[in-house]
Formats: C-alpha cells, structure tokens, sequence
C-alpha cells in the first residue's frame, strides 16, 4: 500500500468510526425527529451503525425522559455489541453519581457484611469528570481520571478503583453491570456480588 492510500484508510476508517463520547451540548429534537430515530433505533432489521447513530442523536436530546428512553429501549432491543457497548459507555457518561449495590451471601465473611451494613447495602460515588475518549469516570478530581479512584469503561467491562475498593461488572442481557467488589486485599474480605444498574 502506498503512503497516499494508506492516508486514505487512515481518514476513511476515522470518519467512519462510531463517536465514543458524551453530548457536547443537548439538542431541542422536533417529533418528526423524534419519532425517526426511535424507530431507527427499535427496528431489528436496521444496520448497527444506523441504529447506533439513531440512539446518540436521542441520548443528546434536551429531554431527560428522551434520554432514558433511549437507554432503556436502545439497551431492549439491541443485540449487536458495538450498539449495546456504546449505549453502555454513554449511559454512564451521563451518570452524576456511580450507585453500587452490594449483595453479601450468606457465606459472606463478617468482615464484607460489616462493611456491606455499613453503607446500607449501597456504595455512592459522586462522579467529578468524565472522559469519554478515555472512557473513564473520575470519582475525585475534576479534570482527569487518576489511577486510585476511578471507573474505566472498555467494551462491555467497566473496572472501579477507590483507594483499597476494587471492583469489576459486566453488561449482561438483563441490561445491568453485574460483578462484585472487594473491599480490601485483607484476607478478611472477599469478592461481594454487586450490580451498577444504567437507568
């Protein structure tokens, strides 16, 4: 390949490429448009890209409840992974806060149950910044995402540090994060069942 026809690729592959970020800013969608894109996105037989491109125009709209719609459905009825992993990413780009909700077993050690009471069940962290290009949540500073508190999205994965709290979830077919944390590397602490719900 020439240099000339790889420049080519190179900008064909870029326009090409699904945006992996947040709305620049949100969008007063008429109801023609609307009603478009909501049925370009719940149309099975529609390409990925264009259902993909039909949800990023809803999950901009100046309307919450569009938004969550958007979520949910596109979530509903897309079975394509570059659709759900997008819809994924953007879901919780828009997220003011990441809500972890631990479920101990019964063979918990005391130490998890402890700590699972002592946040009634709920771990909630504020998110300062968001980074969709890095596909990072930062859960401390307000102008990148550091190595001990933070949230990165890759695919369908998302991977949550916080100081000693580790976690790991991934985007199931009933629509939510599900995985665990763990609190400590302490041997008193194990692996708690959790669940990062999107809506």
């Amino acid at each position: 390949m020439t240099r000339i026809a790889a420049v080519f690729a190179l900008l064909a592959a870029a326009l090409w490429a699904p945006p992996a970020l947040a709305c620049e800013s949100f969008a007063n969608l008429g109801a023609d448009e609307l009603k478009s894109y909501r049925d370009k996105l719940v149309e099975e037989a529609a390409d990925p890209i264009d259902r993909l491109f039909a949800f990023q125009q809803l999950i901009c709209s100046s309307s919450p409840a569009v938004r969550a719609y958007a979520v949910r459905e596109g979530l509903r009825t897309s079975t394509d992974p570059l659709v759900r992993h997008q819809i994924m990413l953007d879901a919780l780009m828009q997220k003011q806060r990441l809500d972890v909700e631990m479920a101990p077993g019964p063979d918990a050690t005391k130490a998890d149950k402890d700590f699972a009471k002592e946040h009634s069940g709920v771990l909630v962290y504020p998110i300062a910044f968001v980074s969709a290009t890095e596909g990072c949540l930062s859960l401390s500073q307000r102008d990148r995402c550091t190595a001990g508190a933070s949230a990165h999205i890759s695919g369908d994965k998302l991977e949550l540090i916080h100081g000693y709290l580790v976690g790991e979830f991934r985007l199931t077919e009933g629509n939510e994060l599900v995985g665990y944390v763990r609190a400590s590397a302490n041997a008193n602490y194990s692996r708690i069942p959790a669940v990062v719900r999107l809506d």
